[in-house]
């Protein structure tokens, strides 16, 4: 199975024939209404991308990796009235979507086509490849993976100049299991923390000192971490996750839950 990040996207292509795409936070702008910030609905502008890049790579069977809306437990206005728009336009070029339920998409069945192909936390597995959302353990057949494609982290870089400017940038994560976990009869080989595609979560620093990552696969008792590898969306290779630390300074507002 071959992997091909699509340059310059936080989208990836899995052996010619899928396109992965994670974290999409339908609703959010209403979260920055609450604090007194306008943002005009990202949905359609989302949608409209997903197209181009179907148009653009011929791919047309697409995995969201969850947290397809924003809010939680339930729904507001805003994400009742986009969800059903943002999937209608997708399905007009798409064969087919799937959906692996992140930890923001309870009660989002109400609002999505039936088109859709909705998958347990647990997530789904196409020959050694497994999809999940990343807060909940795979089940004990895509533990069997060779690679595990996961949302969840919104990963970014933050890079810091020598007058302490700072600039985040999304960035790939790809790591290696380590080879025994308590309690763990099987473990992929790598794991690989896809980006947010909605650009208003902005990211969460890996490399900062005081990093957190979210979830049981991207903990060091589970996952080589100090040696993954970093990559920025246009394909550059940053090095080790290890040599990459920095104190950032002030924290953006994290969006992960």
């Amino acid at each position: 199975m071959r992997l091909e990040p699509i340059p310059d996207e936080p989208a990836i292509i899995v052996d010619s024939k899928i396109m992965v795409i994670a974290d999409l936070h339908i609703g959010i702008e209403a979260e920055f209404k609450l604090a007194g910030i306008f943002i005009p609905s990202q949905s359609s502008k989302m949608a409209q991308k997903i197209e181009r890049l179907i148009d653009q790579t011929g791919i047309k069977e697409l995995v969201i990796l969850g947290d397809v809306k924003h809010f939680i437990p339930g729904t507001v206005a805003l994400e009742r009235r986009d969800i059903p728009l943002f999937f209608n336009t997708i399905l007009e070029v798409a064969d087919e979507v799937h959906v692996v339920a992140g930890n923001h998409d309870a009660m989002i069945r109400p609002h999505v086509p039936k088109k859709v192909k909705f998958h347990r936390p647990e997530g789904f597995k196409v020959n050694d490849i497994g999809f999940i959302h990343g807060h909940a353990w795979p089940s004990q057949n895509l533990m069997k993976s060779r690679y595990l494609l996961m949302g969840h982290n919104h990963p970014a870089v933050v890079l810091v100049d020598e007058l302490g400017g700072r600039n985040l940038q999304p960035c790939w994560v790809r790591y290696e299991f380590r080879k025994i976990v308590k309690n763990r009869k099987h473990l992929p080989r790598e794991g690989l923390l896809v980006p947010s595609f909605n650009d208003l979560c902005g990211g969460a620093a890996v490399n900062d000192k005081n990093s957190r990552f979210l979830g049981p696969l991207v903990n060091e008792t589970v996952a080589n971490l100090s040696f993954a590898n970093i990559h920025l969306l246009d394909g550059t290779y940053l090095g080790h996750l290890k040599d990459l630390i920095v104190d950032s300074g002030p924290k953006m507002r994290d969006f992960r839950q």
